[in-house]
């Protein structure tokens, strides 16, 4: 069954990619909301022993998906960015609370690091973009979201380290997928936003899923596999 799932998912996937790339917007709207139920499906599924916050998040992300596809509404937007935030503090709450990376020797040093060169990237991304936002909402939401995507991506990092500290094989794996994922999400929702108040590309809607499914995909694999 998760196979099918599997399966079923990554075809629906091609299929939104598709949509987006070719700007067939009632196809993309059709299925954007199908991507997390799947995904979640599958974590309950597949994950052996699947953490309620994971699974929070995910549905946080789905609420967010669609609360996104009316485009020009901003009270819409504004919500679904907050639902999105609360999906991505339950994923810094997982890597931070529940994956004992903690425990590691050295861990604050990793932790410290890891901030530095995320502080400075949200920093260096507010400072491009903020002159641009007229909204006085997101003028304070946008550096707030980034800190907590920047977060998960720190959690991640130092998930990894702990992994490679205690030297097993299938949690560095899992932690690598975490790594990717939390810096795919990053880069997806770099690209939303430079496209949102600076210049939109012709294929951003493109773009930001390909990342953004992805990112979701590895998180929730990677979840998965860290807490079997």
């Amino acid at each position: 069954m998760p196979i099918v799932l599997a399966i079923a998912f990554a075809a629906l996937s091609c299929v939104h990619l598709y949509a987006c790339y070719r700007k067939r917007i009632r196809l993309r709207i059709a299925t954007k909301p199908c991507l997390l139920v799947m995904l979640a499906a599958l974590y309950i599924l597949y994950a052996p022993s699947f953490q309620w916050p994971v699974l929070f998040a995910l549905l946080f992300g789905l609420a967010g998906d669609i609360l996104l596809i009316p485009n020009g509404l901003k009270v819409h937007f504004v919500i679904g960015a907050v639902s999105f935030s609360i999906g991505h503090a339950l994923y810094a709450y997982t890597l931070f609370c529940l994956t004992g990376a903690f425990s590691m020797a050295h861990a604050l040093f990793v932790m410290f690091a890891a901030m530095l060169v995320y502080a400075t990237a949200v920093i260096l991304i507010a400072r491009q973009l903020l002159p641009h936002v007229r909204e006085h909402q997101l003028y304070i939401l946008l550096p707030a979201y980034f800190s907590l995507v920047a977060l998960v991506n720190v959690g991640a990092w130092l998930t990894l380290a702990a992994a490679l500290s205690a030297g097993k094989a299938a949690q560095i794996f899992a932690a690598s997928l975490l790594v990717g994922g939390a810096l795919l999400f990053f880069i997806s929702d770099t690209i939303l936003s430079y496209s949102l108040f600076l210049r939109k590309s012709r294929h951003a809607n493109f773009w930001v899923m390909l990342t953004y499914i992805s990112a979701q995909a590895f998180l929730t694999a990677g979840f998965a596999s860290y807490f079997s």
